[in-house]
């Protein structure tokens, strides 16, 4: 394996799926001292900006909760990894992760794919699959049920 990663990027919707490729990123940051780029894009504000009680969150809101989000997923998930960074976006996730990775000269992206089939990826295609075919560098996918061992994880 390369030992050049400067720079891993690695999207979260907060599914499982997705905390399993940020453990991936995480091994693969530890071994080359690469920072690790935490992103999530707010891609349906509608389902995305209510608060527990109903009320609608405003756009600022909405990004102040996800960085909460991604601060605790950080704290838990990255055993005490530091160099990291967060990063919330509003709007379309394929074309943002692009821009993310292109201006953060990003060497590795870790991703998961839901390993689902249904219509609509078939039509337009997963975030996955694009990033996939179209990354200016190289992608790791991580499938379902991909997960790593207990012994694989302690570093």
């Amino acid at each position: 394996m390369p030992h050049n990663f400067k720079t891993i990027l690695c999207p979260t919707d907060f599914s499982e799926e997705s905390y399993t490729a940020i453990e991936y990123g995480r091994q693969f940051a530890s071994m080359t001292g690469a920072t690790l780029l935490l992103a999530h894009i707010i891609h349906v504000p509608s389902g995305e900006l209510y608060r527990p009680d109903g009320h609608i969150l405003t756009f600022d809101e909405a990004r102040q909760r996800t960085v909460a989000l991604l601060q605790e997923l950080r704290d838990k998930r990255l055993g005490g990894y530091k160099p990291c960074e967060l990063l919330v976006d509003i709007g379309d996730p394929f074309d943002l992760l692009m821009g993310i990775s292109r201006q953060h000269n990003v060497d590795l992206i870790v991703i998961a794919t839901h390993g689902r089939s249904a219509l609509a990826d078939l039509v337009m295609g997963s975030v996955a699959e694009k990033i996939i075919r179209h990354a200016p560098c190289p992608v790791f996918v991580v499938r379902r049920g991909g997960g790593l061992s207990r012994d694989s994880t302690a570093s």
